[in-house]
């Protein structure tokens, strides 16, 4: 179940994702150099991009009527009629895309431009937040004051509440839901300010200070003087590296195993598409269950924080090594056909990469269902691990930025009753719309990404939430300098 990244991933690729949901878009302000395109291209693009979403898309309609959509593509198209930037283009189109309200539907091109201007020397508006409730907190230093420094609660911005610029910078957001759009926000404030904004000299936030509001000019900086501002004002931090995998005792019979990323974190990667190759995670994940069982370990705490995703093709063996029983990742996975799909299909087969047989049994049926039905795909039951596999307890440990087959994986666990989940509620959603495609315009060469396919969590249950963790342990507080969520896990883990 291939399906996307975050945006910090995608931005550690140079390729990244910037999402968006439910406020309906207007044109984003142009700045920077950018190349410009002809109205009639960007009406060309906008006609054909709504119209191969709705024969692609599994249900561009679920959250949204095709009466709003037919409305705001309207508006939209009405609103063209001068040369637009790329930037603009490609920010309206992403808007248009997250209007829908499906995570997994989005177009990448926005924060390529931004990460572009970066690298040239543009500057950002140095407001990284953490959304706790309904406190906006920001978690790392804003001035060169140091009246703003991470921890501050902010209240407003240029003098509008905090959370009605949440809901304004939510429309740049593929998510189903606000929890989910705060949560990426917390990876990508800078770069909505930069879409909605443009380039800025400054922004006015208002904050708590001392007990009182207080407003200050928040300067745009580069990425240097960004560096030089945290080194003036540190804010702790713990070493941990989720992008990474590792393995180790904790002693007293704990294991700990972070497999990190569900693709091919050593093959670069494709634009924003990661490798499936899964030879060396699998490598990693067999010689660290050994390890384990030599160890006599009784209890494993498989942390699944800060996690992507990725495809099942790589979680699946891993939950077989502590599976009690033959397991899917799915009670009910259904795929639509397409004219796109089909032709997606046919690019990745060209381009020669190697593909695993359960995708190509995919490919194969997509080849025998006509464009636009939808039909049952049958995933088969996964074997738990011969003997020796782990007997052992099995804690999931879960945050709000375990995402996609990260957050299927812990859903998988609690349903089938392999271990007990424990951290904080999953952003993302458990039964979802994903197994990503992507078609290109082409006036513009935007690549839209989008969800071909609609699957129910294990145990059934099919509404806009995620996975809710047996044990809930609280976010750590800002600044932390240790790993105080592992902490209380490992405690929890020797008190049972």
């Amino acid at each position: 179940m291939q399906i996307g990244l975050t945006f910090a991933m995608l931005l550690a690729f140079a390729a990244p994702a910037l999402t968006a949901s439910h406020a309906a878009p207007a044109a984003p302000a142009e700045s920077g150099p950018s190349a410009t395109v002809a109205p009639e291209i960007v009406r060309s693009d906008l006609k054909l991009l709504y119209e191969t979403l709705q024969e692609a898309h599994f249900d561009l309609y679920v959250h949204r009527s095709r009466a709003e959509y037919d409305k705001l593509y309207q508006t939209l198209r009405d609103s063209i009629r001068r040369p637009m930037s790329s930037v603009a283009v490609a920010t309206m189109f992403q808007k248009f895309v997250a209007y829908g309200r499906i995570g997994h539907a989005r177009v990448d091109a926005p924060v390529v431009e931004f990460v572009t201007y970066l690298r040239a020397g543009g500057t950002l508006l140095p407001l990284f937040i953490r959304v706790d409730g309904n406190r906006v907190l920001l978690t790392e230093p804003a001035e060169d004051s140091g009246k703003l420094r991470a921890g501050t609660e902010i209240i407003a911005i240029d003098g509008k509440p905090v959370h009605q610029v949440l809901d304004r910078l939510g429309s740049y957001i593929s998510a189903e839901r606000p929890y989910m759009a705060h949560a990426q926000m917390e990876e990508s404030f800078p770069a909505l300010l930069w879409l909605d904004r443009g380039q800025v000299a400054s922004i006015e936030v208002t904050a708590i200070v001392a007990g009182q509001p207080l407003t200050l000019a928040v300067p745009a900086v580069t990425l240097a003087q960004r560096r030089a501002l945290a080194a003036k004002y540190p804010t702790g931090s713990f070493a941990t590296e989720f992008s990474t995998r590792e393995y180790k005792p904790l002693g007293n019979g704990v294991a700990y195993l972070r497999p990190g990323p569900f693709f091919n974190t050593e093959e670069p990667a494709a634009g924003s598409a990661p490798s499936y190759q899964a030879a060396s995670f699998m490598a990693f994940i067999d010689d660290s269950f050994r390890k384990i069982l030599a160890s006599g370990a009784t209890d494993l705490i498989l942390d699944l924080r800060n996690n992507p995703g990725g495809d099942n093709s790589f979680s699946d063996p891993m939950i077989a090594w502590f599976a009690t029983r033959p397991f899917r990742f799915t009670s009910s996975f259904t795929l639509k056909a397409s004219a796109a799909t089909k032709a997606d299909y046919a690019r990745q087969r060209a381009a020669g990469a190697p593909i695993d047989p359960s995708f190509a049994g995919q490919m194969d049926a997509e080849a025998r269902a006509p464009n636009g039905t939808r039909y049952k795909y049958d995933l088969p039951l996964v074997q738990p691990h011969g003997e020796p596999r782990f007997h052992g307890r099995v804690w999931a440990l879960i945050n709000r930025h375990s995402y996609s087959n990260a957050a299927s994986v812990a859903a998988l666990i609690q349903d089938y009753g392999f271990g007990k989940v424990i951290g904080e509620e999953t952003a993302d959603v458990a039964s979802n719309f994903a197994s990503v495609q992507s078609f290109t315009l082409p006036g513009t060469q935007i690549v839209v990404t989008y969800p071909k396919s609609h699957f129910l969590r294990p145990n059934g249950k099919d509404d806009v939430s995620g996975v809710i963790p047996d044990i809930a342990i609280a976010r750590p507080p800002i600044g932390a300098a240790e790993d105080l969520v592992l902490q209380q896990v490992l405690a929890r883990v020797r008190q049972r």
